[in-house]
């Protein structure tokens, strides 16, 4: 299985010096988070969420795919750096199978002028696809485009199968190491209701219950 993509390298910008949203956060964590600690926090805003399910279920015979739009962000007071993922852009002109997706020259004109265009001053702070009957991994060609057009310490890979609702974040450890089978949650950030939207069946809440204090869900 492959994923084929080439996206023009970008320069790291500054990260933003900002608190981690906890106050509005819910954490799911993966089975396999425990033996792997990225460089980032990963924050998805329940509105890039539906979008992602969304363009992810459009298709469950063939591969589909985009890039996660946002802010990478360090919090001084924590001494922690993470991703505000904000929304996503579905890369469009593709050639896909079941078992591949193919980013073309027009996705990649398409996916710059739209980044510009819609998101100004936002950059990329990831890539996403599916895995249709597959499974949650990266193959050796999803670490190479990871290695080589998202090699930045924030950057992260979210691979999703849509038939079984799973769905991991991959990105990179100390040393620039990458684990293309063991995956991590992330915090669900509430920007559009109080109540969580998360439907993938494999990350577990770290609390059952939204209205626990939030400074209880972030010392978890």
């Amino acid at each position: 299985m492959s994923s084929r993509i080439k996206l023009a390298a970008l320069t790291p910008a500054p990260l933003l010096d900002e608190p981690m949203p906890l106050e509005r956060a819910l954490k799911w964590i993966a089975t396999t988070e425990t033996r792997i600690k990225l460089a980032a926090e990963i924050f998805f805003a329940q509105s890039a969420y539906r979008k992602c399910v969304a363009h992810a279920t459009r298709d469950l015979e063939h591969e589909v795919g985009g890039v996660l739009v946002g802010e990478a962000c360090t919090d001084s007071a924590r001494g922690k750096t993470y991703i505000r993922i904000e929304d996503i852009l579905p890369a469009l002109f593709t050639d896909s199978s079941e078992t591949h997706v193919t980013f073309t020259q027009n996705t990649l004109v398409h996916l710059n002028n739209q980044l510009l265009d819609l998101f100004p001053g936002k950059r990329m702070v990831g890539w996403y696809h599916t895995h249709p009957r597959f499974g949650v991994f990266l193959s050796g060609h999803d670490a190479w485009i990871q290695r080589h057009f998202f090699n930045d310490a924030a950057h992260v890979a979210l691979v999703i199968d849509p038939y079984y609702h799973t769905a991991g974040f991959f990105g990179w450890q100390a040393n620039q190491v990458l684990d293309t089978a063991r995956y991590v949650g992330f915090y669900e950030w509430s920007d559009l209701s109080d109540e969580s939207i998360v439907e993938w069946h494999n990350p577990a809440p770290v609390v059952a219950d939204w209205s626990v204090d939030a400074s209880e869900r972030g010392s978890r």
